[in-house]
């Protein structure tokens, strides 16, 4: 498969590209536990950036506006919702997420892009082996894996100094915020073959679910 920046071949498996963030990832928890933690939160932007130039390597060059905008947009309902409080509730950014412009780092469009082409990715495997058919219920398994996600980052958030809640309080409003957003979006791109069959997107976010479990359950050296 030839994707958006041209991997393929023995040298552009996925499984090949997938151990690479994988180990990435066990370093980055090796380093919380034992090595210093804030050194290593504080690479999370790279960390993103070489995830999403993966996936999108094993994309298709042609939805490349699609993924583009899907950023523009999610990042620009951040933009919203740290400026007025709707719809996610009282939150606003840190530093780890890089430079902010209108108070909300613009790499959270690439995290909304990530996630959801995960969760689109899984939700068609699923459906599929259910022996399943409908756009709609495979666009509300993706919103539903999304949130689902979104139980686990919340608190890693916090304690990472992604973004923060008022008081220390996640909103209920949060999670039903992400599901329309990601219901939205999914069943925007439902025909989207980037957004449905992607392998590489599917276990990134495995591995990502596993990177944030760790480092809500291991102690941290600083």
């Amino acid at each position: 498969m030839r994707g958006a920046f041209g991997i393929r071949g023995p040298l552009g498996s996925v499984p090949a590209w997938l151990g690479l963030l994988g180990f990435l990832h066990a370093v980055g928890l090796t380093g919380v536990a034992l090595y210093d933690a804030n050194l290593v939160l504080d690479l999370t932007v790279f960390n993103l950036l070489l995830s999403a130039a993966v996936i999108l390597g094993f994309g298709h060059r042609v939805d490349t506006w699609r993924w583009l905008l899907t950023a523009y947009l999610t990042y620009g309902v951040e933009v919203v919702g740290v400026q007025t409080g709707f719809p996610f509730g009282d939150y606003n950014y840190g530093t780890r997420l890089g430079p902010s412009l209108y108070e909300v780092p613009p790499m959270i469009g690439v995290l909304w892009l990530l996630t959801l082409t995960g969760a689109m990715y899984w939700s068609q495997r699923w459906i599929q082996a259910a022996g399943l058919r409908g756009d709609l219920l495979r666009s509300a398994t993706a919103a539903s894996l999304m949130v689902a996600m979104d139980l686990i980052i919340e608190p890693v958030a916090m304690r990472t100094g992604y973004w923060q809640w008022a008081g220390g309080h996640i909103p209920v409003q949060n999670y039903v915020a992400w599901w329309i957003i990601a219901f939205a979006l999914a069943w925007g791109w439902r025909h989207t073959r980037t957004f449905r069959t992607n392998p590489a997107a599917g276990w990134l976010l495995v591995v990502q679910t596993l990177f944030f479990i760790g480092i809500l359950l291991l102690p941290w050296t600083s």
